[in-house]
């Protein structure tokens, strides 16, 4: 992973949060860290949480984890990616309890490609995505995601 790749995941783009209030909430303070640091627009928060109303659940990816997102033209400004952790989960759709928001966004068809391989790796498995809602600290967090993310790159090879 080279530098570049290894600043999206960063304790500035990870918040740890007790629970919020719904979803809609879950989605706007996992998108903080992209607005803050200029990565999206306001309109691309409003943007994912329109598709939420449109189209449902369907980016409950696993059991446990969400990943919102919109089409560029939206207000992605460059890519990259945040994520919120939460203890108590929040519900997306009918049931679905979700406890790891990561927000994605992308103006870059390639990077964003790469990006997807690399946040797949955290959660392509239930015990990765467990191990990961135990961690206590944001350093924790991030260094367990990268070993994942290094496993993931080995299998490949």
């Amino acid at each position: 992973m080279d530098e570049k790749e290894k600043n999206y995941l960063s304790e500035e783009h990870l918040e740890f949060r007790t629970k919020v209030a719904d979803w809609k909430e879950a989605i706007k303070v996992a998108a903080q860290p992209l607005l803050t640091n200029q990565i999206i627009e306001q309109k691309y928060i409003s943007a994912m949480i329109e598709n939420v109303l449109k189209f449902g659940d369907y980016m409950v990816l696993v059991p446990k984890v969400a990943m919102p997102h919109a089409r560029p033209e939206s207000g992605a400004l460059k890519t990259g990616f945040s994520i919120l952790k939460l203890e108590e989960p929040v519900v997306f759709g009918e049931s679905q309890e979700v406890y790891l928001i990561i927000c994605l966004a992308t103006n870059d068809n390639q990077a964003h490609l790469t990006m997807l391989q690399k946040i797949s790796a955290l959660f392509d498995e239930e015990e990765k995505v467990d191990a990961l809602l135990k961690t206590t600290s944001k350093k924790e967090f991030i260094t367990l995601s990268e070993e994942f993310i290094h496993e993931e790159e080995e299998d490949d090879d």
